[in-house]
């Protein structure tokens, strides 16, 4: 789908969609619909053919939007997992710099803090908006190089150090995670089909024989609740644009909770 859309607020692509289709079907209903009329006048029992039609059209499409709701929301799931990680393995790893010695655990802490604050000020907006910083890639970098400096004098700080190398690569992969979700998407050839589909569905329903203002109102029903379904899978299709996006809170509560104190 276009990226234009998801600098929409949520409400505005909601209307957006909703009107879309219930526009498509009330112009269809009031212009095209006397030109199929004619086409079917002489086609006895043309209601009863439609509704068959429909119906095993509808079931097919309507699993279709379901699956792919599903799998948007699964996409999204997956995302906000990595983003806890990156956040958590953050957590640890700060805490596990703190048995360092100075100056190497001023120096670290500083650097992951640093980081934390690039995250949540630079890095989540342009993620949001489609880009993404080599800024953090940059910090980590940094900060592996302060660690791997580093040489422990005791078996203990041999240890701490271990841990905290390993710390350090589990947050990398985390981070890396975490910007996939910038090319995660359902894909087009299913759009394709999402489009098609519902064009079909608007079509059937110009084929019904009722009278104008019971079609209108039925018909502005059914295709009002076809542009929220499928305002709900753009909505979701990624997980980190738009406003229906995972979260950063996950950092905001570490830096909160375990850095704020000593950044103070």
């Amino acid at each position: 789908m276009w990226d234009s859309l998801y600098d929409l607020p949520t409400k505005t692509l909601a209307i957006y969609t909703s009107v879309l289709f219930v526009s498509i079907t009330w112009l269809g209903i009031i212009f095209v619909r006397p030109v199929l009329r004619l086409w079917l006048r002489n086609q006895p029992g043309s209601n009863e053919l439609v509704t068959t039609a429909s119906s095993g059209f509808g079931l097919l499409y309507g699993l279709l939007l379901g699956l792919l709701s599903v799998a948007a929301y699964q996409n999204m799931e997956k995302i906000q997992s990595y983003v806890g990680m990156e956040a958590a393995n953050l957590g640890s790893l700060y805490r596990t710099v703190d048995g360092y010695p100075d100056p190497t655990r001023s120096e670290v802490q500083a650097l992951l803090r640093d980081y934390t604050l690039y995250v949540i000020h630079k890095d989540w907006p342009a993620q949001k908006a489609g880009r993404i910083n080599p800024g953090g890639d940059k910090r980590l970098a940094v900060i592996e190089q302060r660690l791997t400096a580093f040489e422990p004098e005791t078996k203990t700080q041999e240890i701490l150090h271990g841990q905290a190398l390993t710390g350090l690569n589990e947050l990398r992969q985390a981070r890396q995670g975490r910007v996939m979700g910038n090319w995660v998407a359902i894909p087009g050839i299913l759009w394709y089909v999402v489009i098609v589909g519902a064009g079909v569905n608007v079509v059937l329903f110009w084929l019904l024989e009722a009278r104008m203002r019971v079609q209108l109102f039925l018909g502005g029903i059914v295709s009002f609740f076809l542009g929220v379904m499928i305002f709900l899978v753009i909505a979701m299709d990624r997980p980190t644009r738009g406003d229906v996006s995972v979260s950063l809170a996950a950092y905001q509560s570490v830096y909160d909770y375990v850095m704020r104190w000593d950044d103070a």
